[in-house]
């Protein structure tokens, strides 16, 4: 039973680390210049594939959501307390993914959401996500050269520059809800916060 928990835990932490790279090198700039000008244009969400996008949300929205179902097992089988319920009614993060796990699987819910709102997704794409991380002093620096469009990066104290896939969660009135990426994220460490209380170490 550990090694399967063991394995839906790696399988959820590489379907989040496929939304995002550190690669830059297929990032090709649109440069325009004369002896008098030059200009930049730098579409990071060029010649993505909107199925794969697409994809690539639904697996891991799939891969967090279903975390709930393995924590139930391990807590019968051990004789824990299970709180994965409490858990998706605390913390929001954690609904909204519930509840778009559950529309992506029957196209619909069927009861109250947990979240309050019926969450979907729109604007799926790429996007440059620059982050400076929270240790202290940590710094972040992105470049690229006007006239050759080289990029240069650089971070340091858990900084970091990524393309990665991004896209609105939004209630039918079309309100924003969050960002997918930072709601997976703020998820990911609900559940193993959860993880923790009933003695499964995630590694």
């Amino acid at each position: 039973m550990l090694d399967t928990l063991d394995r839906k835990i790696r399988q959820m932490h590489a379907a989040l680390d496929a939304i995002a790279t550190e690669d830059l090198s297929g990032v090709k700039p649109q440069i325009e210049s004369s002896a008098s000008y030059a200009s930049m244009n730098v579409d990071f969400n060029a010649n993505s594939d909107p199925i794969e996008l697409a994809n690539a949300a639904s697996l891991l929205i799939a891969n967090i959501a279903s975390l709930k179902d393995h924590l139930k097992a391990w807590c019968k089988l051990k004789q824990f307390p299970f709180n994965g319920d409490a858990l998706i009614d605390s913390n929001n993060a954690v609904a909204l993914i519930h509840d778009l796990w559950n529309v992506d699987k029957h196209a619909e819910l069927t009861s109250k959401p947990r979240s309050g709102s019926v969450p979907e997704l729109r604007d799926i794409s790429r996007a440059l996500v620059v982050s400076a991380g929270t240790e202290a002093g940590s710094s972040v620096f992105y470049s690229m050269g006007l006239w050759t469009g080289n990029i240069t990066t650089g971070s340091s104290g858990g900084g970091s520059v990524k393309i990665s896939l991004t896209a609105q969660v939004v209630d039918k009135s079309g309100v924003i809800l969050g960002e997918l990426s930072s709601l997976c994220a703020e998820a990911v460490a609900a559940w193993e916060k959860e993880f923790a209380t009933v003695g499964v170490n995630v590694r």
